[in-house]
């Protein structure tokens, strides 16, 4: 019976988790073309770029899903356990993808790496930050808000005039942030002690 009853909770995980990748391919697929479409930039780049941020969230919680279950969490907390660090590794993925304009320049070798590695910088930050949070959460409960806020305010002299630029930005690190203090604040029925 206990048998009979740990293979319906695993299938039930493995739908769970085919059913949030399917997802995440329909929303990266949509985001293709809404991107590739004629409709004007103005209404199609933001929508796009949400649901290329969503189709990669769902698609890595999906497989996030399939593989790392916890025997002892249950599904909402195993949802909030995985959500801030797969929101932060997809936004690092997206800020990543604004690097690749290095290699457009036709600079020599070592030009274009350090080009690169200069626009890396901000992932590298991010990916510092998740893996000084993954076991501390309250380090990204802090850190990722304070980031989106960086974020916010503007250079010397200049003013951001696009929100949805800002909210795409900044809407992320204060999302995951938040996420990592619900974390923190439920971290011993997440670590399965309770």
């Amino acid at each position: 019976m206990e048998l009979g009853l740990a293979l319906t909770k695993e299938q039930g995980q493995r739908r769970k988790a085919c059913l949030l990748s399917t997802a995440g391919c329909i929303l990266l697929v949509l985001a293709y073309v809404m991107a590739t479409s004629d409709t004007p930039p103005a209404v199609a780049n933001p929508l796009a770029i949400a649901s290329m941020l969503l189709g990669m969230f769902a698609l890595v919680l999906g497989i996030v899903y399939f593989f790392a279950v916890h025997p002892r969490r249950r599904p909402g907390f195993e949802l909030l356990y995985w959500a801030p660090r797969v929101l932060c590794i997809v936004f690092a993925l997206f800020i990543s993808m604004f690097a690749l304009d290095v290699f457009e320049h036709g600079g020599g070798l070592w030009q274009t790496l350090l080009a690169l590695t200069m626009h890396l910088i901000p992932t590298f930050l991010l990916l510092i930050v998740l893996w000084a949070s993954w076991r501390l959460e309250w380090i990204g409960g802090t850190l990722f808000p304070l980031l989106g806020v960086l974020y916010l305010l503007p250079p010397k002299g200049l003013f951001y005039a696009d929100w949805a630029t800002l909210l795409l930005m900044a809407g992320p690190l204060v999302v995951t942030g938040a996420l990592f203090l619900l974390n923190w604040y439920y971290r011993s029925e997440l670590r399965g002690k309770a």
